[in-house]
């Protein structure tokens, strides 16, 4: 073989084989994933998700948006527009024995209300509480809040 026909060989790059291996992976993993994301709440501020909070909470008749306590409890405060919460009554939040009785669910208003740390993270009763229509994992806020107790 001459020096030309050596050089008419078609050798493949490194990263013709990284394109090769690569790309139907890439593809695949975006072909099934984004149809599956809501491409109406991507772009969202935090201002009109809380809002949209709040009205997703009246609409099924709750006092406000749920927060969960990042701990093993299920404890749940309810926050509503003006920064006032509700504790259900029950085991996690004792009110009074005649109001523990009474059958149905009953909010008890907590004395301080709660202060906004985030659009998804409040600080009330002295511990940290997380939206409850944000959360991605147990215990993980989605957008960079506290994960395990303690925030970053």
């Amino acid at each position: 073989m001459t020096k030309k026909q050596i050089k008419k060989i078609k050798r493949y790059g490194i990263w013709a084989w990284v394109g090769a291996i690569y790309g139907p992976i890439i593809f695949w993993v975006l072909f099934v994933n984004l149809p599956k994301v809501e491409w109406k709440y991507v772009f969202e501020s935090n201002k009109t998700r809380v809002a949209r909070h709040h009205q997703k909470a009246k609409d099924i008749g709750l006092p406000g948006i749920p927060y969960w306590r990042n701990t093993g409890t299920a404890a749940v405060l309810y926050v509503n527009e003006e920064g006032i919460a509700y504790a259900m009554c029950g085991p996690d939040f004792f009110c009074s024995k005649k109001l523990n009785a009474k059958k149905g669910t009953h909010y008890l208003p907590i004395a301080g209300g709660a202060k906004r740390i985030k659009s998804n993270v409040i600080f009330a009763l002295n511990s940290y509480w997380c939206d409850s229509y944000d959360i991605n994992n147990s215990g993980k806020c989605r957008s960079g809040g506290w994960v395990n107790g303690s925030e970053r």
